[in-house]
């Protein structure tokens, strides 16, 4: 496990250790290498952020060394710029989490991939010694061709022996010559594709890729054959039933005598149950995202419905009595906005609600909101600011921006509570990786940035707290339903920002708001 910050390495570290697995951190991308090659790990989680050699560049190494290339290998990023994620599973990744992540998310994904990188250990395990037979099998017969160049019949004996013997693998088998073009399928393959030989032979076999597929699989195997190495490539091919399955397809180059380069063997793996497997867990993780989720919009919706029914009772029974139902009416349109409000703030939570864009300076905007939050927050609370006028404009909305701010305030001022204490609003400047007090490295683009900042010297929050923070209707408080930071947290990320949480109970939270300026 790789990350330049100490916070976030301590934090993800702790996080893993607590659920058993053996972890050993590094701050750089040298440590890591050298950590990887003293001691194969079972799994790779790596910050795409790294002093000296990057993140990227760890990658490479370790996919171009034997040892390591196939350690699955996940990013922790913050960054959204899909650029950036196609680069990192071009290179190898298997996965990227993206911070600030989710104790939970983090958790099932390692699972996951732990899991995975099990299973296709044994798989490949499988297939390298059933290809170690077929290698064996066929430079027995190289062999026996070399001792018998001049002898017809003994090249067709070594022939047939190498298809009996192929046709006897329980996995599907292919040969190509030196022009790329297939020569033979072993009897597995012909059955599962439920085809002749001849009409396989040739490049008649890429007839059965995916169409999606196709174009992948093709530029993957010439690669391989132009270079003369072994390769390794999933794909879709059907069924003689019609069904297209996922098969494992690993390649080997074969060399004649005197070295003279014959062709590809190569044996393919039915891989379809592993695949599925694995988008079940994650589809187990999103049913129960979406389960918490409605779970709290009932919850609170079902409460404030309760609230409207009995005070229009209530106002009912003072028509009755012939008195005016004046402050019931008051209550029951206090709930209804509040179920608007909680509708909004799902719009805004789901980015459905964004606004239109315009110059902003957050500055002047936090200034402006501070006089009417002193009203707000706690009585005995203090809120400061160091609030610069010539900071540089962020594009944004207005009105959500103005949401951050609040939330945030108000969100310090509950954790402060009935106590004294002190709210410290800030903003600055700061350029990727510079100044950020934050428990998670931010992974943003080389740039400079306007940095909102808010801090309390409040009642702080547990590892586990901070890890679902985010989540909707995730709340530490005896009030409140838990819509506003994830309610942040999506604002944030509509502007193309990052927020990032660093805090430890009894001594205060802070929250950094990084906006592209």
């Amino acid at each position: 496990m790789a990350d330049p910050e100490s916070e976030s390495l301590t934090l993800l570290a702790n996080v893993l250790s607590e659920e058993g697995y053996d972890v050993r951190p590094a701050d750089s991308g040298a440590l890591a290498l050298a950590s990887i090659a003293a001691e194969l790990p079972d799994l790779v989680l790596l910050d795409v952020r790294m002093p000296g050699v990057n993140g990227f560049e760890v990658c490479r190494k370790l996919k171009a060394a034997k040892q390591s290339a196939a350690v699955p290998l996940i990013f922790i990023s913050g960054s959204t710029d899909p650029e950036e994620r196609v680069e990192g599973f071009a290179i190898g990744a298997v996965d990227f989490i993206s911070k600030p992540f989710r104790r939970e998310e983090l958790l099932a994904r390692v699972r996951t991939h732990l899991e995975l990188g099990r299973l296709r250990s044994q798989l490949e395990t499988e297939v390298a010694n059933r290809t170690a037979q077929l290698r064996a099998a066929v430079l027995r017969l190289e062999s026996e061709n070399l001792e018998r160049m001049q002898a017809e019949r003994a090249l067709r004996e070594s022939e047939a022996r190498f298809r009996n013997l192929a046709d006897t693998a329980p996995v599907l088998i292919w040969m190509s010559g030196p022009d790329k073009l297939c020569t033979f399928f072993n009897k597995g393959w012909l059955a599962f594709r439920g085809r002749t030989m001849e009409q396989e032979l040739g490049d008649g076999w890429s007839e059965g890729v995916h169409p999606e597929d196709l174009q992948n699989c093709l530029a993957t195997y010439t690669s391989a054959f132009d270079a003369r190495r072994n390769f390794q490539m999933e794909y879709r091919l059907r069924r003689a039933d019609g069904e297209y399955r996922w098969v494992l397809d690993s390649g080997t180059p074969r060399f004649e005598s005197a070295g003279v380069f014959a062709g590809y063997v190569g044996s393919c793996v039915d891989i379809t149950n592993v695949r599925q497997a694995q988008e079940q867990s994650f589809d187990k993780e999103r049913i129960e995202s979406l389960r918490v989720l409605a779970g709290g919009i009932a919850h609170d919706f079902s409460n404030l419905m309760g609230t409207i029914l009995a005070t229009t009772e209530l106002a009912e029974s003072e028509i009755g009595e012939g008195r005016s139902p004046g402050e019931e009416v008051h209550n029951i349109k206090a709930a209804a906005m509040r179920a608007l409000e909680m509708v909004r703030e799902l719009m805004i939570y789901a980015g459905r609600d964004t606004g239109t864009f315009e110059p902003v300076n957050v500055s002047e905007l936090v200034e402006e909101m501070a006089a009417l939050l002193r009203t707000m927050i706690s009585k005995r609370a203090i809120l400061r600011s160091d609030l610069p006028k010539n900071l540089p404009a962020i594009w944004g909305n207005p009105t959500r921006i103005r949401q951050i701010v609040m939330n945030l305030i108000l969100n310090a001022s509950d954790s402060i509570g009935e106590d004294v204490g002190v709210i410290q609003v800030g903003t600055s400047v700061v350029t990727r990786g510079t100044g950020s007090n934050n428990n998670v490295a931010t992974g943003l683009a080389q740039r400079d940035y306007l940095r909102l900042e808010v801090s309390d010297s409040g009642c702080g929050m547990t590892e586990e707290a901070i890890a679902r923070v985010f989540d909707p209707f995730f709340t530490t408080k005896r009030t409140g339903h838990g819509l506003g930071l994830a309610v942040v947290h999506g604002i944030v990320q509509s502007h193309g920002g990052v927020i990032n949480v660093a805090s430890t109970p009894g001594s205060g939270t802070t929250f950094e708001v990084l906006l592209p300026v």
